[in-house]
């Protein structure tokens, strides 16, 4: 078995942290263990107006992004989630 640089375990670990990524304040909410991937949501005063299944915009939902951890071989950190500043 191929030893990854982070592991699942220590990615579930940052649920909850706040990062800065790309000059705006996330929290981390969730990972994505295909991938993986971070879930982290938007602390910024604007919204995205989201729509319901039938496609008429109903409520206003902070930002959510998705951050790759891994690059596409699966054997060094994404330039993405390198990117990430702890608060």
């Amino acid at each position: 078995m191929e030893l990854l640089p982070i592991s699942l375990t220590q990615l579930q670990g940052m649920i909850g942290l706040r990062l800065r990524w790309r000059d705006l304040d996330y929290e981390i909410v969730e990972v994505l263990e295909d991938g993986p991937s971070l879930v982290a949501q938007s602390f910024a005063v604007s919204t995205a107006i989201q729509s319901d299944v039938h496609g008429r915009a109903r409520r206003e939902v902070q930002q959510v992004v998705v951050i790759p951890v891994l690059n596409s071989d699966k054997t060094l950190l994404h330039p993405e989630f390198l990117e990430i500043e702890l608060l």
